[in-house]
């Protein structure tokens, strides 16, 4: 019982399962409508509005119309094909194999995108079921997937249309404490002096931080796709946050390779079998831009004020980067790591 309230609890709330379901719900009711528009003149392909529908209803509005548009495309495609085929070749076994390659031949072009083969299966099935040479019927096939196709667009863009901007600030709040922690883990042992098993560490996290990048980007893109075309422009404005755009996330993709270029400096300089003095300095820049990165994360609008109070002590520090070339490397580094989160107060 207390499983089944926490699985209630979880769905009451914004989160991927919720969303899951809701969409989940959607595709029956677009498959729904799209029947009970279609049954009184669909006959027997009655199947084709509802499973159009239930392809219609995706993760984006803006997909919805797309896809709605290139699933019309292909299947208006296959039945010509088939109709073609079935003119030309009309012995049902020989026709087969010829509209299944000219149909994934077809496919091929860019607008139907992965939908492409699609007209191989269309055309397959209308050869088959011997539909192809009743062009009335082969019409009803195209209309019926249409509206289909239509209903199911409707349905996703009326009732609670999908926006993700929640799962792009969220993914890139995750790639900051990514940041923050691998700048905090180096700071405390540049600090007191580090070895060649701390450098290596900090190589790898710094390599996983790319990782941590991409997804946040994937995020991003689709959070801003799923704005696209939508009408519940409150609900975007409410979830919306200057962390959920690209180039918040490009900046950060060069903070994370500044972070993997001071790794690989300090890996370069530890000794084998002793440990590196500490260099308290360093570690004071390295802890300071990870307070700018967190301030980032927390409240975009501080992040000048933070960046001003570090400044000056950057600059000074990359005026003398000369004196030593590792530790020269590393502060210069660090400062274009600041120069990119400056960027995104401009």
């Amino acid at each position: 019982m207390s499983n089944l309230w926490e699985r209630w609890r979880l769905l009451c709330r914004p989160s991927r399962e919720r969303e899951i379901v809701v969409q989940s719900v959607k595709a029956a009711l677009a498959a729904g409508a799209a029947l009970g528009l279609t049954q009184p003149w669909a006959g027997s392909h009655a199947f084709l509005a509802p499973y159009a529908a239930v392809l219609a209803v995706t993760s984006t509005v803006r997909g919805s119309w797309t896809g709605a548009a290139r699933q019309a495309g292909t299947v208006l495609a296959g039945v010509v094909l088939a109709y073609v085929v079935s003119t030309l070749v009309p012995v049902g076994t020989a026709a087969v194999p010829v509209v299944v390659v000219l149909g994934l031949l077809a496919g091929r072009w860019r607008q139907f995108g992965p939908d492409g083969w699609w007209i191989a299966i269309t055309g397959l099935i209308v050869v088959l079921n011997g539909a192809a040479s009743n062009a009335l019927d082969l019409a009803g096939w195209v209309a019926l997937s249409l509206c289909g196709s239509v209903a199911g667009a409707l349905v996703n863009t009326l009732l609670l249309p999908p926006v993700h901007l929640r799962d792009a600030r969220d993914a890139v709040t995750a790639l900051t404490a990514e940041v923050a922690a691998t700048l905090r883990d180096m700071a405390g042992s540049v600090r007191d002096g580090w070895s060649t098993a701390d450098a290596s560490r900090w190589v790898d996290g710094a390599r996983g931080l790319r990782h941590a990048v991409r997804v946040a980007d994937d995020a991003v893109w689709y959070g801003r796709e799923s704005a696209r075309w939508n009408p519940r422009r409150r609900h975007i404005r409410r979830f919306d946050s200057p962390l959920a755009g690209r180039d918040v996330v490009n900046r950060l993709s060069r903070v994370c390779e500044g972070v993997l270029q001071v790794s690989v400096l300090l890996a370069n300089v530890a000794a084998p079998d002793d440990s590196v003095s500490g260099d308290p300095e360093l570690a004071n820049l390295l802890e300071r831009l990870a307070d700018a990165v967190e301030v980032l994360a927390e409240d975009p609008n501080e992040l000048a004020a933070a960046l001003d109070v570090h400044g000056a002590e950057v600059r000074r520090l990359r005026d003398g980067a000369g004196e030593q070339a590792a530790r020269g490397a590393c502060v210069i580094a660090v400062s274009d790591a600041v120069s990119e989160l400056e960027a995104v107060t401009r």
